[in-house]
């Protein structure tokens, strides 16, 4: 994983008292004062469901599925709920599922759910013969005989908003694990112990290439509460700082947020996309900070209009997840 980020020359303010305020018009749907405090969300993260797989059960790689995502999760400006305090809550979401319960009644005791689902867990085996080749020098070379393991899981996370119960998102879980020995024999059967460790490997390494897409859902937020523009540059305040991770040169999106009625079932609906990009300058505090913007983007600003960091793949997050297709 790494973060979006700018040149520091471009991201420092050079005066920020000479730059003028300007006037914003609000926007259409303005953040709440619970919006605005910044409280981290309450995420619980269950085991995954296992499905009918049998090595799935066995190699208990649901837990595995939750403990990689939490692990991924305490980068991010959340607070993690012990899944054992929250067990009506999973039974609920799983009555939810089968019957299409919209509410659940219980205790608060987490804004968001997180459940993964197994759909396939499997492994394998296989021999590779001895080989032997000619170098470029002549000589020859030989590649002993190998026995070859492998695992794969597959299945989906996905992201309930509490307490209603509503599916926000859902994330395709896709992994795969490989190793090799050299080979006593041609029978490289594997025991059921190494089929549950390659399993348990693929998942871990499934949730590795979405921690990506997991991060991006539950990046800190902010608000847009002041523009300034003078000495050739234009800048915003906004409601992140240095304890939701903000660093001079990171990313952030710049959102809008609207407020639509489908004309067939007059359903009303909130639509969020994004319009833009800023900076973070070297102006930073402990809540609030002092973002860099271009000028094309200056008539989309609004006052309390929704920021988010983001975050992207590194090259190795790419090279691994190829390594998974």
């Amino acid at each position: 994983m790494a973060l979006a980020m700018a040149g520091c020359s471009s991201t420092t303010i050079k005066n920020l008292d000479a730059m003028q305020p300007v006037s914003l018009q609000p926007s259409d749907i303005m953040p709440s004062k619970t919006a605005l405090a910044g409280k981290a969300p309450r995420v619980v993260v269950f085991d995954a469901d296992h499905g009918t797989s049998d090595l799935a059960k066995s190699s208990q790689v649901g837990g595995t599925i939750a403990r990689e995502i939490e692990k991924h999760l305490g980068a991010t400006h959340v607070e993690l709920v012990d899944r054992k305090l929250a067990s009506k809550l999973q039974d609920e979401l799983r009555l939810a599922e089968m019957r299409g319960k919209l509410e659940y009644q219980g205790p608060e005791i987490a804004d968001i759910a997180i459940v993964g689902v197994i759909s396939d867990a499997s492994s394998g085996s296989s021999f590779t013969e001895s080989s032997s080749w000619q170098d470029s020098k002549g000589r020859w070379q030989t590649t002993p005989a190998k026995c070859n393991y492998s695992g794969s899981v597959s299945g989906s996370i996905r992201i309930y908003q509490m307490p209603s119960m509503r599916e926000a998102t859902s994330v395709e879980l896709k992994g795969s694990s490989s190793t090799s020995e050299d080979a006593r024999s041609s029978n490289c059967g594997l025991t059921r112990s190494g089929a549950e460790q390659m399993v348990r490997a693929a998942a871990t390494r499934g949730v590795g290439s979405i921690r990506t897409d997991l991060l991006n859902i539950f990046a800190p937020r902010g608000y847009v509460i002041e523009q300034r523009s003078g000495e050739g540059q234009h800048a915003l305040r906004v409601t992140l700082g240095t304890k939701h991770g903000l660093k001079q040169g990171m990313k952030l999106e710049l959102l809008s947020v609207t407020r639509s009625v489908n004309p067939l079932t007059n359903e009303a609906s909130v639509d969020s996309f994004v319009v833009g990009s800023a900076f973070v300058s070297d102006k930073i505090g402990a809540d609030n900070a002092w973002v860099v913007i271009d000028e094309e983007v200056i008539d989309k600003i609004r006052l309390g209009q929704p920021v988010r960091v983001q975050y992207k793949k590194s090259f190795m997050d790419q090279m691994k997840h190829l390594a998974d297709i």
